[in-house]
């Protein structure tokens, strides 16, 4: 068991750090020999995989602005202008060890309250799921650094493009424009590698120099221990970015990306520095990689006991458990309880074994904020392109990467919220399907069920509380000036 752990642990941490792969792929292209082996080898096989990917996924994209996997998306926000700054150490440090919490953390809460949440998730029904989708969409305006009204326009313009594509549910064909290609929509892979990578690659290459704009010497593994340092002095935080993603992860089909952003935007809603979020506040890497790492605990509940796949990657186990024969439901809570079990326990160890790789290694992948641009523009830009292209190996995946590296640009210049653009295009389909299913099922009242009265009054704080903490600090200001 513990060779099984070792090995998906790595090949976990290479298919994280190497954009546009992802845990996904790699257990795909492991299929046709996981349906040969025992259950008590796949699975856990297939558990440290997708328990270890966020951690490898951290690390290109604090380096690199290049999201490892979708759920490291919100992680550059913060991290990347860390490293400019000179500071790649500290925020890896700070990433690595969250994730790894995360992981051992929720772990250990998924054992004891498997009695407690599942008959929450039964309750839950689609009209609910579509309020608490809507209460992840308004965290975009608290994404935004500066201006709320761009980071809503920019979420709007990604719920737009999530939009193209066939309808399956109306049968309608939206935005295609007689392409085949635009069929099945937007490709998310591509649209993410040049919404990040494309851009910061051209301002590095149009500036000179390297990532790291600060002179900060490299402070081995003194400024990595700063950084995991720095999650002991946020346990606060860690642990209700924790219950964020184990709750979200939870929800059928969500999925990573929107509980690390729902992390972020409560981080930075709570932080008594919320102006310095987007320009590299360690804050919001630890609240992002929290999350993420948690939200694959939550995820594996509802598979497990339900037979719901919490996450797309689950959906993959789903189709193992089926074919090696085990039914996915009650029964892997009573008559299988000692794979669930294991299962679990396979999310705690390979947080410790993450983390023991990639603590020594943090120092020196730090330097690469130091290459010359010259040199690592043109490799940035490769490996994003050819990240794209391994997607569904087509060159339209190449052109999409590049249509959208200059959306990126423009987005760029004028200061418009990416992260929330990528929220928006991730969100939508979600909201979508969930919307049409709780149209059909409870009409038009469906919002009026208690439990979606609740999340309508979560919206409405979320939405009131920037204005509120900004009109108090105005009063504040104002009466100091009257004293003085």
């Amino acid at each position: 068991m513990w060779l099984v752990i070792a090995a998906g642990t790595l090949i976990g941490l290479i298919f994280g750090v190497v954009p546009g792969i992802s845990g996904m792929l790699a257990i795909t292209l492991m299929l046709p020999f996981l349906f040969v082996m025992s259950p008590m080898v796949a699975l856990p096989l297939i558990m440290t995989i997708m328990a270890i990917q966020f951690q490898g996924g951290a690390i290109s994209a604090i380096l690199l602005n290049l999201p490892g996997t979708p759920g490291s998306s919100a992680t550059l926000i913060d991290g990347f202008p860390m490293t400019e700054r000179g500071e790649g150490g500290r925020a890896l440090g700070a990433a690595q060890a969250a994730s790894a919490l995360g992981n051992i953390l929720t772990a250990l809460v998924a054992l004891a309250v498997i009695p407690l949440i599942l008959p929450m998730i039964v309750a839950l029904r689609s009209a609910d799921m579509v309020f608490i989708i809507l209460l992840g969409l308004t965290f975009i305006g608290v994404l935004a650094s500066g201006s709320m009204i761009k980071g809503l326009l920019s979420g709007g313009v990604g719920l737009m493009i999530s939009f193209v594509g066939f309808q399956p549910t109306t049968g309608s064909e939206r935005f295609i424009f007689d392409n085949l290609y635009l069929y099945d929509g937007i490709p998310l892979i591509p649209l993410m590698l040049g919404l990040f990578a494309i851009p910061e690659m051209v301002a590095l290459a149009t500036r000179g120099g390297h990532i790291a704009q600060s002179q900060v010497p490299i402070k081995g593994m003194a400024d990595v221990w700063r950084g995991v340092m720095d999650v002991f002095r946020h346990k606060s935080l860690v642990l209700r970015s924790q219950l964020i993603g184990f709750l979200v992860g939870a929800l059928p089909g969500v999925g990573a990306s929107p509980a690390t952003f729902m992390a972020y935007g409560h981080a930075r809603q709570t932080s008594k520095n919320p102006e310095t979020f987007g320009k590299g506040n360690v804050e919001g890497v630890i609240a992002a990689e929290s999350a993420n790492n948690a939200c694959e605990s939550g995820a594996l509940l509802t598979t497990l006991a339900l037979g719901i796949p919490g996450s797309p990657i689950m959906a993959l186990l789903l189709g193992v458990m089926t074919m090696q024969g085990l039914i996915p439901g009650p029964d892997m809570l009573t008559k299988n309880l000692d794979l669930s079990i294991t299962l679990i326990w396979v999310i705690a160890v390979s947080g410790v074994l993450g983390i023991a790789i990639c603590l020594p290694l943090a120092p020196r992948l730090s330097r690469v904020a130091f290459i010359p641009g010259s040199l690592l523009v043109p490799i940035v830009l490769v490996l994003a392109l050819t990240g794209a292209f391994s997607y569904h190996a087509r060159f339209e995946d190449v052109v999409v990467a590049v249509i959208f590296g200059l959306i990126g640009l423009i987005m760029r210049r004028f200061d418009y919220n990416r992260p929330a653009l990528l929220l928006g295009f991730i969100l939508g389909p979600i909201f979508e399907k969930f919307f049409f299913i709780a149209l059909k099922a409870d009409g038009p009242y469906f919002f009026m069920r208690p439990i979606s009265l609740a999340l309508i009054a979560a919206i409405i704080a979320v939405i009131a509380i920037g204005p509120l903490k900004a009109l108090i600090k105005g009063v504040k200001s104002r009466r100091g000036e009257v004293k003085a």
